[in-house]
């Protein structure tokens, strides 16, 4: 079985829309895939229709942006995507994205930098790399990452901190709509060595499991997280964190076999 359990649509900061997430797995032979755009859900129910179409496997998906001392994302699958706890969260997440949009974009003028405010309208997740499409397509830079760096990024001239869940709130928030919490792409507190911590301080809240395979993790990282999965009893989960044209990571390039347990979980 070959999955991609994290992949980003049009609905937040990818470039392909959801439908053909769905038609690019399929042409891939993956047989599970699970959309998880930022803070939004909004692209998951033409994924699974699409999905039933064309007998790909889609999870319910979602990956919400925390921050305490550091930044922190946590996956929630097999969500209700209709649940009135996680959409009241969300959609107080959109409008604190609006508005810092619309901060960034009001350091921007001070640059003589104008941009069309109407893009900004959007049905799904407002972010930082909108605001970067806008400014290379008006030639202010000449790439999204150059964008990051002279502008959005944190040393960037019009940066504007986020507000954003805890990472308490990113778990209790993927419970209250019967979900599963994963922890995205650990190798960061690996790092940081605080992954422990981090995980004991989140499991007694419903932490279920940690994202394992991942585009930058060594066969040595994957190993010792798989092997934290086992001491927390936590499921192991893996992805591309796939953005289309946005990054350039295949979707399906990392390949791994999920455990009888996690499956089991993940009802896949």
């Amino acid at each position: 079985m070959k999955l991609d359990l994290h992949l980003h649509s049009t609905a937040s900061d990818g470039s392909d829309s959801p439908s053909r997430i769905v038609e690019l797995a399929k042409e891939k032979g993956i047989d599970v895939i699970s959309l998880t755009d930022h803070d939004t859900v909004g692209g998951v129910p033409e994924a699974l229709d699409k999905g039933r179409k064309l007998g790909v496997k889609v999870v319910r998906g979602v990956e919400l942006s925390a921050f305490s001392s550091y930044e922190v994302h946590v996956l929630g699958y097999n969500i209700d995507i209709k649940s009135a706890a996680l959409n009241g969260k969300l959609e107080e997440l959109r409008e604190k994205r609006i508005a810092r949009a619309h901060k960034i974009l009001d350091k921007l003028e001070t640059f003589n930098i104008k941009l069309d405010r109407s893009a900004l309208k959007n049905d799904g997740s407002v972010g930082r790399p909108h605001i970067a499409e806008l400014l290379l397509k008006g030639g202010y830079v000449t790439s999204v990452q150059d964008a990051f760096e002279r502008y959005l990024g944190k040393s960037g001239a019009a940066y504007v901190a986020s507000n954003r869940l805890t990472p308490l709130e990113a778990v209790k928030t993927i419970k209250a709509a019967g979900g599963l919490a994963v922890l995205a792409h650990p190798l960061v507190f690996v790092n940081k060595g605080v992954l422990d911590d981090l995980i004991c301080g989140l499991k007694p809240f419903g932490l279920d499991g940690i994202e394992a395979n991942y585009p930058t993790h060594t066969p040595e990282i994957t190993a010792r997280l798989y092997e934290t999965a086992r001491k927390y009893r936590l499921i192991a989960t893996g992805g591309t964190d796939y953005h289309g044209t946005i990054r350039p990571i295949e979707m399906g390039s990392v390949e791994w076999r999920i455990d009888g347990y996690s499956r089991k979980v993940l009802k896949i």
